[in-house]
């Protein structure tokens, strides 16, 4: 007659079962703790790279004309002073700087400005003449360029 006063799991079964529950937590630990680093990595590689271009994206607005080429029309020039190539995004025009409109649509030629080249840009816009207009400029990378002129 065998004495079965000791119920429970042999201490074989039970070591097996302890090794395989911490192998599978260690594992699961393992994945997630690489996949997040693997996402901090290319997080802190795109912001990177985002602020060296910031810092060598430099435009500025060389001029502008008003009611050119036609009447309610302007035009200025912008020049790439930089050392990167950057895309003109925002133009803001106002008759002062904190009263300033988002001009919804506009022209670009070309519409990348090159490192060391110009670019025109022509949008819609009345203006009277004798008042000063202030122009702001916002580049690909966040740069802003701001020029003022009396219409």
């Amino acid at each position: 007659m065998i004495n079965r006063n000791k119920k429970g799991v042999s201490p074989v079964i039970a070591t097996t079962i302890i090794i395989t529950l911490t192998l599978i937590v260690g594992f699961a630990t393992w994945s997630f703790v690489n996949s997040e680093a693997a996402a901090a990595s290319s997080a802190f590689g795109e912001s990177t790279a985002s602020n060296v271009n910031y810092l060598r994206e430099k435009f500025v607005i060389t001029n502008a004309a008003f009611n050119y080429p036609n009447n309610g029309k302007i035009t200025i020039w912008l020049y790439n002073n930089g050392a990167v190539n950057t895309q003109i995004k925002e133009i803001f025009i106002g008759t002062s700087t904190t009263s300033m409109i988002k001009v919804s649509s506009f022209t670009s030629n070309p519409s990348i400005l090159e490192v060391g080249k110009s670019c025109c840009i022509v949008f819609d816009y009345s203006t009277n003449s004798g008042n000063t207009y202030y122009i702001k400029a916002v580049g690909q990378f966040g740069n802003i360029a701001l020029y003022y002129q009396k219409a």
